[in-house]
């Protein structure tokens, strides 16, 4: 019976409270990469805070150029609207027309590629001398 008599009990001091024990034992474990807890302080935003600017608003540019298909060594073009940073291959906002340059034959739909160069649309050196050629748009 004197073995259950026999308890072990902690007594914390007055000084610690449980913030103190938790923040040493962090320090303990965690080293210098844990801050102590007393020297966070939370204050008010001061009078020179950031204001966030306006976010600035871009407009891709539209380019008319060909996008390229066929097999090696026998390449075919489409003629497409695309945004000007998409890659050589991507995903058009529309289909204008083909070439085949193997045969020198193309086919182009006139209404809409007059359509998107009034809207600001710029097209490749190479689609631009085909337009000029197919009198799309006017010679220099």
């Amino acid at each position: 019976s004197s073995a259950h008599t026999l308890r072990s009990t902690a007594v914390v001091p007055p000084s610690e409270t449980m913030a103190a024990l938790s923040t040493s034992a962090a320090a303990i474990s965690f080293g210098r990469n844990v801050a102590d807890a007393r020297a966070l302080r939370v204050s008010a935003p001061t009078v020179n805070a950031v204001v966030p600017r306006t976010s600035l608003k871009t407009e891709a540019m539209v380019k008319i150029r060909f996008t390229r298909l066929g097999r090696i060594r026998t390449p075919f073009y489409r003629i497409v609207a695309i945004d000007s940073r998409k890659r050589r291959d991507g995903a058009p906002i529309e289909e204008l027309g083909w070439y085949d340059p193997i045969k020198k034959q193309s086919n182009l739909n006139a209404p809409a590629i007059k359509a998107w160069l009034a809207k600001g649309a710029q097209p490749s050196d190479t689609v631009g001398a085909l337009l000029r050629k197919s009198l799309i748009i006017e010679k220099k």
